[in-house]
Order: C-alpha cells, then sequence, then structure tokens
C-alpha cells in the first residue's frame, strides 16, 4: 500500500502517463457514450437527407478493347503492347477533346434531346485488356447516347492521331533523308579531291619508313650520350680498364667512332697501347725488384740498376699518360658533334613524320565521316520504307468497341462513400466534444492527477467495490482483502503521522460535495481502529443528513442533536455496537441550523469531556460546501481527513473547500482518496489479492490487535 507523503513524486514514465490518459478518456466514454453515438447518428441523417434531396441519376456501361498490334519492323512477330500503356488510353477517353467531340456528335445526331452534364468513369479489369466504361447522368437518353459518342471519338481521335503521327514522321524521316544525302556528296567529293592532291599509299609506307629511321637514330643517339657521360665522369685507367674489358669480351668488335658500341675499342698502337704497354713493363720492373730484394741488399748494383730502370718507366708512362688523355679528349669532342648532328637529322625527320601522321589523319577524318553519312542515310532509307508498309497495313494498337452502351439504370452515385463521410464527421464531432468535455471537465481520475494539482498529504487510496448499492461496513475477517487493507494502510498513516506534540485523537471526517464517500470511510475507519484493540466513539456529525444509524442497524433516535440542544446527557446516547471498542453516538433529530449549536461553548465542553473517555473519536461531518456545518466544527478537532472522490470530485471545487478549511485555522492531516479504480499501472500493488488468501491464525490477530491497542496509549501518554 502506498505511504502517506507530502511530497510530489518524480515524473512518471511516458508509458504509465499515456495509460493513465487512456483511461481517463475510456472514463468520459463510459459516462457521456451517448455523445458519439448522437453525433454519429446525426452525420448519419445529414448525409442520408442530402442524398435525398439529390435529383435520381442514370447509369449506362458498356465496354471497350484492345488487340494485339502486328509489328512489321520485328518480321511480322505478334505482341502484345505494354501495361503501362492502358493508363495513357484511359487519360484519352477522358480527356477534354474528346468530351467536346462526343458532345457536339449527340447534338448533330439527336438535336431534340437537351445536354446534361454525364461523368465518365474508365476502369481497366485486371489481367485483361478490357475497358470498363460507366457514364453517369440525370437523363437516361442522354447519357446512353453520350457513353456512345464517346467511344466513337475516341476511336475518330486514336486515328487521326496515327495518321498525323505518320504524316509526321514520313516527313521528318524524308528531310533528313535530303540533308543527309547532300552531306554525304559533299564528304565523298572532299575525299576525292584529298585523295587527288596526296598518294595515300605512299603516305602510309612513307610514314612507316619515317618512323623506323628515326628509331634508329634515337638509338644511335642514346648510345653516343652514354658513351660522352662516361668519357667526362671517368678518368683515363678507368676508361682504359672498360674498353679493354669489352674488347676481351667481344673480340671482333670493330674499332672506331661509327661502331655502334658504347665503348672504344683497344688498339696495340697509337698512345693508348703505348701507355698500356709501358704500364705492363713497369708492373715487371717492380716484381723483378721485389723478387731480388728478398736475397740481396738495398745497395745491391742490380737492385740500384732496376730502380733507375723503374724511375726512366714512370717518366716514360707519364708522357704516354698526357697522350692518351689528349686522345680521349678528343675522341669526346667528336662523339658530341656527332650526337649534335644526330640531333638535327632527329629534329628534320620528326618534322616529316608529324606532316605525314596530320595528312593520314586528315584522310581518316574525311573517310570516317563520309562512312557514317552512308550508315545514317541508308538506315533512314529502311525507316521510311518501314513507315510506309505500317501505315498500309495499320499495324498500330487496334482497340475497338467490344460492348455499346447498354440500358441506362437509376442510381444514387457514391452512396455508400456519403454515408461514410456521415459516419467519420459525426464521430470526428462527437470525439471533438468528447475532448471539449475533457478540457473542460477538472476531476481527478488517478492518484497521479491528484498530486498533480494538489500538494496535501495523500493518507490512502480506497479501491472502488463493484457492488450495487451501499457498501457493506467491514467485519472482522472480511474476504474483501484488497478492500480492508487500504483501511488498514489509512490507520496506520494515523498512528504514525508526523506530528509535533500530542497526536490527534479527535478526527473529523468531510468532503467537498455529498456522495463522497464520507460516512462510509468514517464508519469503515471506526471498525477498523476498534478491530485494533482502541476504544473508538464514532460521532454522526451529519446533523442533516447522517445515516449511521441504518448503516449500523441501530434503532434509537436520540443522539447527537439532542445533545448539543442539552436535552440529554451524551453517556445516555452513546450506543455500543456489534464491534468490540467501538461506539456509536447516532445523529438524532435533524436541526435546521446545526452550526448554531456548534460553535457554542458548550459543544467544547462535551469534547473535553469525550475526549477523555475513547483513545480515539471519529466524527462524520457533513460537505465543507453544502452546509457551514464542518468549518464551524473543524477548528475545535484535532485533525480533519478531507475525502475526495476519483472522477467525480471537481478539482476546483476541492481546492476551494481546502481553502474554507485554511482560512478557519482547521488542521487538515491529510487526504483520502476515494473510488479508485486498481486497473491503472500506478496501482500495480493492489494486484496481488493472492497474497491475502490465507487468513492469519486467531491467535496472531489477537497479540496484534493487542499491540496495536497498546500503541495509541503510548502515544496518548506522550
Amino acid at each position: 500500500m502506498p505511504a502517506a507523503t507530502t511530497d510530489r513524486p518524480a515524473s512518471a514514465p511516458w508509458s504509465t502517463s499515456f495509460i493513465t490518459r487512456l483511461h481517463r478518456y475510456k472514463s468520459l466514454l463510459q459516462r457521456r457514450w451517448w455523445i458519439p453515438v448522437l453525433t454519429i447518428c446525426l452525420g448519419l441523417f445529414i448525409q442520408a437527407w442530402l442524398i435525398y434531396q439529390t435529383p435520381p441519376s442514370f447509369q449506362s456501361n458498356s465496354k471497350m478493347m484492345l488487340a494485339g498490334k502486328m509489328n512489321i519492323s520485328q518480321n511480322a512477330v505478334y505482341s502484345e503492347d505494354s501495361v503501362n500503356f492502358y493508363g495513357t488510353q484511359i487519360q484519352l477517353m477522358q480527356s477534354a477533346e474528346v468530351r467536346r467531340s462526343a458532345e457536339k456528335l449527340v447534338r448533330d445526331t439527336h438535336p431534340e434531346m437537351q445536354p446534361v452534364l454525364v461523368e465518365i468513369t474508365v476502369q481497366q479489369k485486371p489481367r485483361t485488356s478490357i475497358f470498363d466504361l460507366q457514364a453517369i447522368g440525370s437523363t437516361p437518353d442522354y447519357t446512353q447516347a453520350y457513353l456512345n459518342a464517346t467511344m466513337q471519338k475516341f476511336l475518330d481521335f486514336k486515328k487521326g492521331m496515327r495518321e498525323s503521327q505518320g504524316s509526321n514522321v514520313t516527313t521528318a524521316i524524308t528531310e533528313n533523308l535530303i540533308q543527309v544525302e547532300k552531306d554525304l556528296r559533299a564528304s565523298e567529293d572532299e575525299m576525292l579531291e584529298f585523295q587527288k592532291q596526296n598518294n595515300i599509299g605512299f603516305i602510309q609506307e612513307e610514314g612507316n619508313s619515317a618512323a623506323a629511321y628515326l628509331v634508329r637514330l634515337n638509338q644511335n643517339y642514346a648510345a653516343l650520350k652514354t658513351e660522352y657521360d662516361l668519357l667526362s665522369l671517368l678518368d683515363l685507367d678507368q676508361n682504359l680498364d672498360r674498353t679493354q674489358g669489352r674488347t676481351d669480351a667481344n673480340p671482333n668488335a670493330s674499332p672506331g667512332p661509327q661502331s655502334t658500341d658504347s665503348g672504344m675499342a683497344f688498339s696495340d698502337v697509337g698512345p693508348e697501347g703505348d701507355y698500356l704497354k709501358a704500364k705492363q713493363a713497369l708492373q715487371l720492373l717492380k716484381a723483378e725488384r721485389e723478387t731480388l730484394s728478398k736475397d740481396l741488399r738495398p745497395k745491391h748494383p742490380k737492385i740500384i740498376k732496376l730502380g733507375d730502370e723503374i724511375k726512366k718507366q714512370e717518366k716514360l708512362i707519364e708522357l704516354f699518360r698526357q697522350d692518351t688523355v689528349e686522345k680521349l679528349e678528343t675522341r669526346r669532342k667528336s662523339i658530341g658533334k656527332q650526337m649534335e648532328n644526330l640531333q638535327s637529322n632527329i629534329k628534320e625527320w620528326e618534322s616529316k613524320a608529324l606532316d605525314l601522321s596530320q595528312r593520314l589523319a586528315q584522310f581518316n577524318r574525311i573517310k570516317g565521316k563520309a562512312d557514317r553519312l552512308k550508315t545514317l542515310y541508308d538506315r533512314l532509307t529502311n525507316n521510311l520504307k518501314e513507315v510506309n508498309v505500317s501505315q498500309s497495313v495499320d499495324s498500330g494498337d487496334q482497340i475497338s468497341i467490344m460492348e455499346m452502351a447498354g440500358p441506362p439504370m437509376s442510381v444514387r452515385p457514391g452512396l455508400l462513400k456519403s454515408l461514410l463521410i456521415g459516419l467519420g464527421c459525426g464521430a470526428i464531432g462527437g470525439i471533438g466534444i468528447l475532448l471539449l468535455l475533457d478540457r473542460i471537465d477538472d476531476r481527478m481520475a488517478s492518484f497521479g492527477e491528484f498530486q498533480h494539482q494538489f500538494s496535501e498529504n495523500v493518507l490512502g487510496q480506497i479501491p472502488k467495490e463493484k457492488t450495487k448499492g451501499r457498501v457493506t461496513l467491514l467485519q472482522a475477517d472480511d474476504a474483501r482483502h484488497v478492500f480492508a487493507e487500504s483501511y488498514r494502510n489509512i490507520r496506520s498513516s494515523i498512528f504514525f503521522m508526523p506530528y509535533e506534540g500530542p497526536r490527534p485523537k479527535t478526527l473529523l471526517i468531510t468532503s467537498s460535495v455529498p456522495n463522497e464517500g464520507k460516512s462510509t470511510i468514517s464508519s469503515n475507519l471506526a471498525i477498523t481502529l476498534a478491530l485494533s484493540g482502541a476504544r473508538t466513539l464514532l460521532i454522526d456529525g451529519d446533523l442533516r443528513r447522517g445515516a449511521l444509524r441504518e448503516a449500523f442497524g441501530i434503532s434509537s433516535k436520540i443522539g447527537f442533536a439532542e445533545v448539543l440542544k442539552q436535552e440529554v446527557n451524551w453517556q445516555e446516547v452513546v450506543v455500543p455496537t456489534s464491534y468490540p471498542s467501538l461506539f456509536l453516538l447516532p445523529r438524532g433529530a435533524t436541526l435546521g441550523q446545526p452550526s448554531e449549536h456548534l460553535l457554542r461553548e458548550s459543544t467544547d465542553q462535551l469534547l473535553k469531556e469525550m475526549y477523555s473517555h475513547y483513545d480515539y473519536i471519529i466524527i462524520d461531518s457533513s460537505p465543507v460546501l453544502a452546509a457551514d456545518d464542518s468549518t464551524s466544527l473543524a477548528p475545535k478537532i484535532d485533525a480533519t481527513l478531507f475525502v475526495v472522490r476519483l472522477s467525480y470530485t471537481s478539482a476546483r471545487l476541492t481546492r476551494k473547500s481546502l481553502e474554507l478549511l485554511y482560512n478557519r485555522q482547521v488542521n487538515v492531516a491529510g487526504v483520502i482518496l476515494n473510488y479508485v479504480d486498481t486497473s491503472l499501472p500506478e496501482y500495480y500493488y493492489y494486484q496481488y489479492s493472492e497474497y491475502y488468501n490465507t487468513p492469519a491464525p486467531v491467535e496472531e490477530h489477537d497479540g496484534v490487535a493487542a499491540s496495536l491497542h497498546t500503541r495509541p496509549k503510548q502515544i496518548q501518554s506522550s
């Protein structure tokens, strides 16, 4: 059961809020179901009246079909038209041109008929090539004639369109053919003139030769360039070693600068030969001296003689070296001249090859243009022949009349549509009225809506009992477990209410307006307190309409009213009930002005006297807005419990009632929500009734009762 709290809860989940809102609309629909029913009936009645006022119409039906076509350009293969074709035909049948032509035809053939507006509808039957035509008009004869005229004018329109298109296509192809023929003749003349000025065969052969010769020149230039770079980068010994290595590898290579070999040929004569021979002789002398040095002293005549010869040989090598270097430099310059000559030749032959290529490309362009024009000329000629044959055979789409317009029948077009419109408008209007009433209606339907409007402490919530008539009072072992637990929850909230100072013993129970269930709550709350062992007095303080005497089955007709008038002592009219520890002070006779008696000092003395005899005093008072009784008595009471019936009490009236109590310094201890619908998601804790199926043993119940009985006395003594 929910604990009492003064704080506002956190925002409810979206789903819970949505379901709560749906529940509110459901309750509204259950209360005011007749509004949408009335608006729907009104909408249907209006549409039926409009249909009745509409003059009768006549409907005539006919059919047209689409045959295949003989495609001459595809070897006379019979084929069906594409499905996308049908939509175009339907639009043509309903076009303004066909309608005007049909009206003119009917006017010419039937001048006696008065023209009326006729609506033509065309539909294609699924999986067929058949069109269903439907004409609806206000006169039968004109409707039938108009439908026949529409089909005839559609066929005439299609035939004229085919003839016009065929003529246009023939004219366009002929004009293009003449222009293409002129261009073809001009292109052929240009090609002949070019061939007269240029020998195409010679140009092709000469171009191939020039290309081959350019390849050889570039190869020679590349070889000389490599040789020139090596002569510039390598020294004398490296060049001689490179040349000697090439000669050893290829002894048949011809020496000289015209050789395609990039290396310099080795020669036994000349400076390079003498240089190499002198180097070999020097190496031999050094080797001989090294051999003799192993056995002879350095001053030996043979060693000295060899040293002199070595010096002479080194001087000779230096002379040969200078000559060889000069020869290599001369060769490098010679190769440079050859490279310059080759560059000149390459440029000259590149110009010749480029000129030959340009003339050959020009000829190919002229020839390609002539070939394309010839192909286009042949295709246009064939198209012209095919168009002429197609016009002769008439191979277009063959749409024909399958059934002429049938006899007109009286109909009311759009009957179902009109009724659906009336139904929809009525339903929308009813829902709109319900939503408007919901905006105006500020009655709270759930605990969440109450907390959204008020910040008062909620002591408990009483679930709605699905019974007809008056709700029976609680019993010690009541089978309505959830209903009984809700009152026990309120009892616990009273026992453990956060109070500073003495605990409240006198409790006044009131509400905003009648029929909110305050008397039932007062009775059951008093019973619940008494069952806990607390000595409880229940006073019927509603001195105008109180009925607690009938609820408890008490026959005494003297009660609280006679006590207030000081006609009898209160202890003489207090009646014990069938519940242990519960006593009832009935209403007594009806008082005309109860507030005048409640405001007297004798009432204060009466309450003080009762205060010492009971643990709790429960006073069932009148509604706040119905009379001034509650606002006159409540300031004299320890605490006031305010009852709000969900889906019944207006938030505006509740707020006004609470303001009246607060303005009179009334201690409103909390609010009790009555008639709670436990099917809402926020009341999931009410859905575990199986938890109460097994009743507790009597001994445990007595023990709990004893403990609860001692609890109020401890609170009182504190």
